[in-house]
């Protein structure tokens, strides 16, 4: 991943965050509901259709049928084909608390995904395909995930790809620590919103 010198000072916020008075309180409220991350704060910005982007974002968290692994795998390699230092600082922390190993996380930064089990592999595989061609040939794939987990990985794909753009083009400052440490969890894992 592309790291920022240690002598150069991160950009600027090109956007700072949204005076909350401006907010509608449906926004608002789903501010408060989430970590304090800077990228949330950015999000916001866009009022009217930051409820229901964080409803589907819960949604993909707390209520798929991909699994929170499956979906942290697909976030970090998501995340490191764009290079978005950001998102992996933050889904590493979410990918130790669904079980994902130092080895798979390291595995991962490298871009190597030979030694991960046959049905992970399939998955970090289709990430790539599905960011450039938007589509999946791999048969196996499909026998591997049903149609309702293939479609969650597209949409957990084109997600945080949007959201990694969003990331980029603003400059959003990076945060101290993870906001995945901020987060309730329940016998599956952590969960996004309250």
């Amino acid at each position: 991943m592309r790291r920022l010198s240690a002598t150069m000072p991160p950009p600027m916020p090109r956007a700072p965050h949204p005076d909350p008075d401006a907010l509608s309180p449906a926004t608002r409220a789903v501010l408060a509901s989430l970590p304090g991350n800077n990228v949330f704060q950015t999000l916001a910005h866009a009022d009217a259709a930051f409820p229901p982007l964080m409803a589907l974002t819960a949604s993909l968290w707390n209520d798929a049928a991909l699994g929170q692994r499956q979906r942290e795998l697909a976030i970090l390699r998501t995340a490191r084909l764009l290079d978005s230092d950001y998102e992996w600082m933050h889904h590493v922390e979410v990918a130790r608390m669904v079980g994902i190993t130092e080895t798979e996380i390291e595995a991962l930064a490298a871009g190597d995904v030979t030694g991960f089990p046959a049905a992970d592999r399939l998955l970090l595989e289709a990430v790539p395909a599905i960011l450039a061609r938007r589509r999946c040939e791999d048969e196996a794939l499909r026998e591997a995930y049903s149609a309702r987990e293939l479609v969650e990985l597209h949409l957990v794909v084109g997600l945080y790809a949007a959201i990694a753009g969003v990331v980029a083009d603003f400059d959003v400052e990076s945060d101290g620590r993870s906001g995945a440490f901020e987060l309730d969890h329940d016998e599956r894992g952590p969960r996004l919103g309250r």
